[in-house]
């Protein structure tokens, strides 16, 4: 027992998987503890602020990061020290000139919380991604922990403070500030190792990591428009409470997220399609089961959680769990794109979802609120999804009959795909 235990520490597919489930937990216990203690108008004033950052961040990353991997393996140089060079040079420029535009324009508190952010978060995304690379284990404990004292740290305030604002935003970003912190000490004596000018870097960096970033810029803006759109058309209680109710829809997708890495694994092995197709599934199954539990017991779980404040959250959460299924087969095809090297395929699927998105909230949030933003984004997941299921079953010629429910003979492969999972990431 001990000894596994040792082997699954140290792998770190297996500690990547650990991490992952023990992240949804604690930050799931965050997102509690912050909405009882912040209230629904300052939680929905933090949520904009931090679903704006998130698109921010990612597009003033450049993509850089993204970048890391590749030319670690395929560079005669040292690239940490260039890539810690560019991350501090990009946390000063944008550092400078958030100050400005915050000293030059009038700004809401909101928007001066972005300014400020989006340097920090950017600086984050590049130095977190380089540790992931060099200690994926160091970085995933690192992670689990920090994330704890982040948890610790809410129901401290919630015990010994007034809510604020600026107590919301500080709450959200210790996390990243203190991973920051910790990854810059740890490559602190890399930054001054001599090394290639970044303006040689930079431009290659930046051509490299631009598809890329527009990818992931699509899939989370898939995810964190609705929120965006919101701002200033409904009060800030009504988006802290939609909020909720996105939090706990997404407690669905748990599943996929923990498959889709073994299912790259396999992948990347030597498995075709056809592993995809059961891993879509299973997924389905085993989300069924999370759907169906989550409608009957919502209701009274977010009013004893979240407290009552919050009741409304769970017509949001019946709402958004009509577009669950969708997802799952975005989640798992884009990742077998990626394997298959077809990850355009995979952004200009996503835009044409982000625009139906867009279109959608512009519609019907006038008309219906919060609940028009909740049907919005179901519109944007069922057309995410039937566009990559199709493009899936063009290319891969598997029926659509083989990419619903699990099957009996599914049962026997789930029992030897978890199987083969253990025996790879215990060897």
């Amino acid at each position: 027992m001990l000894s596994a235990l040792k082997r699954a520490v140290k792998n770190p597919y297996t500690f990547s998987l650990i991490s992952k489930f023990f992240g949804v937990l604690v930050g799931f216990l965050f997102t509690i503890f912050q909405a009882r203690f912040l209230g629904a108008e300052i939680k929905g004033q933090v949520a904009t602020v931090n679903s704006i950052v998130s698109v921010t961040a990612i597009v003033f990353a450049l993509g850089i990061y993204q970048a890391y991997p590749y030319y670690k393996r395929n560079s005669n140089e040292d690239i940490l020290p260039i890539f810690m060079k560019i991350a501090v040079f990009l946390l000063a420029i944008y550092g400078v000139a958030a100050a400005a535009i915050i000293l030059l324009v009038d700004l809401s508190i909101k928007y001066i919380a972005v300014m400020i952010l989006t340097p920090l978060l950017v600086y984050d995304g590049i130095v977190s991604y380089i540790t992931l690379v060099e200690e994926p284990n160091k970085r995933n404990a690192t992670d689990m922990l920090v994330m704890l004292g982040e948890l610790i740290l809410v129901v401290v305030l919630w015990l010994v403070s007034e809510p604020s604002f600026l107590i919301g935003i500080f709450i959200i970003t210790a996390k990243d500030i203190t991973k920051a912190g910790i990854f810059t000490f740890w490559w602190r004596k890399r930054i001054f190792v001599h090394s290639e000018s970044i303006w040689k870097w930079l431009p290659k960096l930046i051509r490299f990591g631009f598809f890329p970033m527009l990818s992931l810029l699509m899939a989370t803006l898939n995810y964190r428009v609705d929120v965006i759109m919101l701002n200033g058309q409904v009060p800030d209680s009504a988006i802290g409470i939609y909020s909720v109710g996105v939090t706990v829809a997404e407690r669905v997708w748990m599943i996929p997220d923990a498959m889709k890495g073994i299912m790259v694994s396999h992948l990347a092995k030597g498995k075709d399609a056809n592993e995809t197709a059961l891993v879509i599934r299973l997924c389905n199954t085993g989300c069924l089961g999370l759907v169906l539990a989550i409608a009957a017991v919502g209701q009274p779980f977010i009013t004893w959680v979240f407290s009552a404040e919050y009741q409304g959250a769970y017509q949001i959460t019946l709402i958004l769990l009509l577009g669950v299924f969708s997802m799952i087969y975005y989640k798992a095809i884009a990742n077998y794109n990626i394997a298959m090297g077809k990850q355009v395929v995979s952004f200009f699927l996503l835009t044409a979802s982000v625009i139906s998105n867009i279109i959608a909230n512009c519609l019907l949030i006038p008309v219906w609120g919060i609940y028009g933003a909740g049907v919005a984004s179901v519109i944007s997941y069922a057309l995410c999804g039937l566009l990559f299921m199709v493009f899936f079953r063009r290319t891969t010629h598997i029926p659509y009959s083989e990419l619903l429910f699990i099957k009996r003979a599914d049962i026997e492969k789930a029992r030897k795909l978890l199987g083969r999972s253990k025996a790879n990431m215990g060897g």
